[in-house]
């Protein structure tokens, strides 16, 4: 490795709710890192993903889809993107979902006007548009509000595109020394994906706004014990009536629930788990500070 010509940077991930972001972070870091669904707003904390290369380490940062705040959660990933774009990028992927119907959104376009570092028009979702001139016009749209450096066309669910556009990222990078070591592949903790999976599965089982209330607490996680690796996970919701829905007719649904996040943990951790899963109610933990301070949406020196 030649410490002269290695460059290192955080390339940050920011666009509308759906717009493919988490599908995106997983495509370039060749894993699935990041809780994916067909639900807005599943990614609530910026993550990280390290990508690697004979001369470069690229930190992508997938943030939380930008939103005009309801509630203190909302506020606290708003908070996420901010930061990241405004203090963390060395390079910013704007991602819009080309088959949406309104892909763009003005606040957005608005913030990242402030953005120092090169900003990459990343057109996600191209599989899923017929007509090229559906491209063209958003394109022409965004750099005319803009200074984008470069333009992508891409399906990250198809991995069409991903390649050049990880190359692109690597070369665009400032001359620096690695940010973590060599292998590393996120800054995360097993007991936080533990968590992230868990809550990807109940976006995927439950409606309306079941899973957008629950957030997903660890109280146990024990590992390199062989057949007794154990997890106990804690889901709090916001209302009584919320919990039988998680739990189901018979335990119905909560059966299906540990067993859908159980194979999603043991395929990432690469372990056999046994999960153990607990509602709680926890009274409108969204707009509670205390809660979100608690969870650790808000750290205290951000109040």
């Amino acid at each position: 490795m030649d410490e002269q010509k290695f460059k290192s940077g955080f390339a940050v991930l920011a666009g509308l709710p759906n717009a493919g972001k988490s599908t995106l972070l997983n495509a370039l870091a060749g894993g699935l890192l990041s809780a994916v669904t067909n639900k807005p707003q599943t990614t609530r904390q910026n993550i990280l993903a390290i990508s690697e290369g004979n001369n470069y380490q690229i930190v992508f940062v997938d943030t939380p889809g930008f939103l005009k705040p309801q509630y203190k959660l909302q506020q606290t990933m708003a908070d996420c993107v901010n930061r990241a774009v405004n203090e963390e990028a060395d390079v910013v992927l704007f991602l819009v979902d080309a088959s949406a119907e309104n892909a763009l959104n003005s606040q957005l376009i608005e913030k990242l006007k402030h953005v120092f570092c090169p900003i990459f028009l990343v057109l996600n979702k191209i599989d899923l548009v017929k007509d090229n001139a559906v491209l063209d016009t958003l394109q022409t749209r965004v750099e005319a509000e803009l200074k984008i450096t470069k333009t992508f066309r891409i399906s990250a669910a198809k991995k069409q595109g991903t390649t050049m556009l990880l190359e692109t990222v690597a070369q665009a990078l400032p001359v620096s020394p690695a940010y973590f070591p060599k292998g590393q592949w996120t800054d995360r903790f097993e007991r936080f994906y533990a968590a992230e999976f868990i809550r990807e599965q109940l976006f995927q089982l439950y409606q309306k706004e079941i899973p957008y209330s629950t957030y997903v607490e660890i109280e146990k996680f024990t590992e390199d014990l062989g057949a007794k690796n154990f997890i106990r996970a804690n889901i709090h919701v916001e209302r009584d009536s919320q919990k039988p829905i998680i739990i189901g007719k018979g335990g119905s649904m909560i059966a299906k629930l540990r067993e859908k996040s159980q194979k999603r943990i043991e395929e990432f951790l690469g372990k056999k788990y046994r999960v153990e899963l607990n509602v709680v109610v926890s009274p409108n933990w969204r707009n509670d500070t205390s809660k979100l301070e608690q969870f650790g949406y808000i750290q205290k020196d951000e109040q």
